[in-house]
């Protein structure tokens, strides 16, 4: 072989074998914009259920408000544009008696021809007579008003005035009636324009008003259910303050601290000594009137602010009444209830670690925090990682920092 031959060669067998590289950059390349599409949508979706969350009654008030706004307009912009296109279809029409009538077609600059080889000499006698009545007698102008106003003598004239003079009314007509048609065919596509912004508002507030329902009821669904489930506790905290009790005894005789037989119930603790679950600033109060504001229910507990994944630990010696796990959208919480009728909860959980029934001494771990939005368990309630955690007294929620040291 020669040496070109043996070039070519060379150049076929790296084609052939870059090929599948040059195939897998191509696929890898479409796989990463893919990849960061997704992650582009992902990152709106999160950013609009959050605006969403932030504050829903009012949400709801907006969209309302443009929801009846737009059907309160719609319905006479859409007369408004009906009549409209009756003016324009009656135009249109004229236009086409006139054009038929002189045997004269439309360009497509929407001007008049003469096609007619008679009415052309005339229409050229009648230009004699605009060039003096000056260089645009059929414009705006008195001419133009004079000659309008002077065509109902027209069968009294020769018939060659009659054919100039209907001529230039029916050239008159026409431009007024294209001027006409022109103004209205701008003013349907106005109306048009705004027919169209009113119904995307239309729908666009339908669709908002629906989803803030939907999380509004959903909201209300896990407050009402959380309430159950402490009205549920109510009947068995004192066989919870009971075990617990008993429990301290043990330890005590265990230890030394009592006498068998001769137990000195005042040594023991009737209530609960609570240590805080977990350590941050408060993003939230007790009866927080922006929480109310935000989600349209009262705020029962404190907001610790802490970050996504946190341990939390029980508040005080209990019993785990209900550990529920609400999966990937709904959520998650804890009730441990304590001697004295008393109970705690802990909402938020991206995790949980203990199970109903489960013994609990201060400080014993329950689970993860969760709150950031969109995450396991964090529920409907949320704008970002914390720890909701919540005091029961007798049935009734009270102000955690009340018991909290």
């Amino acid at each position: 072989m020669n040496t070109k031959t043996n070039r070519i060669l060379t150049a076929v067998v790296l084609t052939a074998g870059l090929a599948p590289l040059f195939a897998f950059a191509l696929v890898f390349s479409e796989e990463k914009m893919d990849a960061e599409r997704a992650f582009r949508t992902a990152i709106d979706e999160a950013s609009a259920e959050y605006q969403r969350t932030r504050s829903l009654p009012s949400l709801k008030r907006r969209y309302e408000a443009e929801l009846q706004d737009a059907q309160a307009r719609l319905p006479a912009l859409m007369r408004q544009k009906r009549a409209l296109r009756l003016q324009i279809s009656q135009l249109q029409h004229a236009l086409v008696t006139l054009q038929q009538r002189f045997g004269w077609e439309t360009t497509e600059d929407g001007t008049s021809v003469v096609q007619s080889a008679d009415i052309a000499d005339a229409f050229r006698s009648a230009e004699r007579v605009q060039s003096v009545l000056g260089s645009d007698p059929l414009g705006p102008s008195f001419f133009r008003r004079m000659l309008v106003a002077s065509f109902g003598d027209v069968l009294e004239e020769d018939l060659q005035t009659g054919i100039r003079r209907s001529i230039l009314l029916a050239r008159v007509q026409v431009e007024e009636q294209q001027r006409q048609l022109h103004e209205l065919t701008q003013q349907q596509q106005t109306l048009r324009a705004e027919a169209l912004d009113l119904t995307q508002q239309e729908e666009r507030a339908a669709r908002g008003l629906k989803a803030t329902d939907e999380q509004l009821q959903n909201i209300q669904a896990t407050v009402e259910e959380v309430h159950a489930e402490v009205l549920k506790m109510q009947g068995a905290l004192a066989r919870i303050d009971a075990r617990i009790r008993s429990r301290i005894e043990r330890e005590l005789l265990e230890r030394g601290l009592l006498t068998p037989g001769t137990i000195d119930r005042s040594a023991i603790p009737a209530a609960p000594q609570f240590a805080w679950p977990a350590y941050g600033p408060l993003s939230a109060g007790f009866l927080d009137a922006s929480y109310q504001m935000h989600f349209g229910i009262p705020h029962y507990g404190l907001d610790i602010a802490i970050g996504q994944g946190s341990p939390v630990f029980s508040a005080a010696d209990g019993v785990v009444f209900l550990a529920r796990d609400g999966g990937p959208h709904g959520y998650s919480y804890v009730l441990v209830g304590h001697r004295g009728n008393e109970a705690t909860l802990y909402g938020h959980l991206s995790k949980i670690t203990v199970v109903s029934g489960q013994d609990l001494r201060q400080g014993d771990a329950i689970g993860l925090s969760g709150g950031a939005v969109g995450t396991y368990g964090s529920g409907p309630t949320t704008t970002g990682p914390h720890l909701h955690f919540e005091v029961i007294k007798d049935g009734t929620n009270i102000d955690p920092k009340f018991v909290l040291p």
